[in-house]
């Protein structure tokens, strides 16, 4: 015979007030779980194929203005670019170093030959270019020499260069002096810069810049609707450029302001420097937008100026 007892109901409901309470707690721990790792593998895989950068100065103009957030697809290997591609690349811009060459006494070395050098670990590479592109070799007769001026200057171009140490090693000295026995060593500290801008033309294409007429393009002209058009205020130097396999010439929209491979010094961005194509644009909203598919065309048959 079983003896009831109120007290028995209020047992029951607070075990099934127990059951409810850790099931929620089961429920909310496991979706919190999910989201934080659904989270960090979505955060992965963006980071591996995209990044969001920040667009730096008025180059771009009304395409993507200063302070525009863009999404950009990271380069891939092998990746090749067509004309009218945007891409966001760091491109160090070169400061030609200059160095007063003095003996221990403190005399002036006029006139004296040197070949710069790095080490690395147990090797030590000797500066040389070829084609005016920077290489080293290990072959220090076949390394470049560079002669300080009257004054003991020494004037070094430190394009193609990577960012850090160096040494100056004298190999032969003026009249009446002796070589130094010392390398001299230097720093090189070239900006690395951040810039977007459009793919105008790729490897095997011909350009032809002139300051009497308009860009040409594999000897036809350039359909510059995308551009602002101004450029009352570019100075451009008559040459021809073929572009090399790896490289790309590149423009920005905003004619009169950008620095781009219109000057010689700027040159090509070789494919090394490129951190990807720009895709989308998020702010402002005036620029929100797909930024992929814009073809740069030829005045003369509307074919595309691709690589």
């Amino acid at each position: 015979m079983e003896i009831y007892h109120p007290k028995d109901e209020e047992l029951l409901r607070e075990m099934r007030r127990v059951r409810r309470s850790a099931k929620r707690k089961r429920l909310i721990w496991g979706f919190v779980i999910w989201l934080l790792l659904s989270i960090s593998a979505g955060i992965i895989l963006f980071n591996r194929f995209y990044m969001l950068s920040v667009v730096q100065g008025p180059a771009m103009g009304d395409t993507l203005p200063a302070g525009s957030l863009v999404l950009v697809r990271r380069a891939e290997q092998g990746k090749s670019y067509e004309a009218g591609d945007i891409l966001l690349f760091e491109k160090t811009k070169a400061v030609p170093a200059e160095m007063e060459i003095l003996s221990p006494k403190g005399k002036k070395r006029d006139y004296c030959k040197y070949i710069i050098y790095r080490d690395l670990g147990s090797t030590r590479q000797y500066l040389t270019r070829n084609e005016g592109k920077v290489s080293w070799v290990t072959d220090q007769t076949a390394a470049d020499e560079f002669e300080s001026d009257a004054d003991g200057m020494l004037h070094l171009d430190t394009d193609g260069m990577p960012n850090g140490e160096y040494w100056l090693k004298e190999t032969h000295a003026s009249y009446g002096q002796t070589v130094l026995e010392d390398p001299i060593p230097f720093n090189v500290n070239n900006p690395v810069l951040t810039q977007i801008k459009r793919v105008i033309a790729g490897p095997g294409d011909r350009i032809v810049l002139s300051p009497y007429q308009a860009m040409r393009i594999n000897s036809k002209g350039l359909n510059t609707t995308f551009t602002s058009g101004r450029e009352e205020d570019v100075t451009v130097e008559t040459r021809r450029v073929n572009v090399t396999d790896g490289e790309y010439f590149v423009q920005g929209d905003q004619l009169s302001l950008s620095e781009d491979s219109r000057d010689r010094d700027f040159g090509n961005v070789s494919q090394p420097e490129v951190l990807g194509r720009a895709e989308f644009a998020l702010w402002p909203i005036r620029c929100f937008g797909d930024l992929t598919g814009q073809t740069v065309t030829v005045e003369s048959t509307g074919q595309e100026a691709a690589e």
